[in-house]
């Protein structure tokens, strides 16, 4: 299968759909679309909609210091932008001690793009300028990312999520059969 997935998509505002009818401009779209409606698909909405609040200035900045993308963008220039972030593991794996207790270890981050119009609405920019302020943002979340899962609740069960992610499969994967 593929790694689960979680999107805020634009709508098709042209398309008239239930979704839209309430006025919403966004849809959630999981991947595999069985996520919708579980504890763990809740889990990765709550942390990316928690995600763009932070960047855009909603709450205060989880670490001193740390800038919202409008606080990067008031100081950069007058120029409008569009853009998307989303979390990412950047790297993974299954470690196991001496005595055989499976550790998972984990190193997420946080990913931006620049969006442009293309001939289907928004699109991602095949390149990112690297002072962006979705890039600047992502890159100082990604440097704490440690530490603003231990101030931000859905920040730190996404990544328990991940690591219980890398341990089922992990076991799956390898055979491992587990008692009762």
């Amino acid at each position: 299968g593929t790694e689960p997935l979680f999107s805020l998509d634009p709508i098709d505002s042209t398309m008239p759909t239930a979704s839209n009818a309430e006025g919403s401009m966004q849809i959630k779209r999981f991947e595999p679309e069985w996520l919708a409606g579980t504890r763990v698909g809740e889990v990765m909405f709550q942390a990316d909609y928690h995600l763009k609040e932070l960047s855009m200035g909603e709450f205060e900045q989880p670490v001193l210091g740390m800038k919202s993308c409008m606080d990067i963008d008031s100081k950069e220039n007058d120029e409008e932008w569009s853009g998307r972030e989303w979390f990412i593991v950047r790297k993974a794996e299954m470690q196991v001690s001496e005595d055989g207790v499976l550790i998972p270890f984990l190193k997420m981050g946080v990913e931006a793009r620049e969006q442009v119009q293309g001939p289907d609405g928004l699109e991602d920019a095949p390149v990112t300028r690297p002072n962006h302020p979705l890039v600047l943002y992502a890159e100082a979340f990604t440097k704490n990312f440690d530490l603003i899962a231990e101030r931000k609740g859905v920040v730190y069960q996404l990544r328990e999520l991940a690591k219980a992610s890398i341990m089922a499969k992990y076991l799956l994967e390898s055979g491992h059969r587990l008692g009762e």
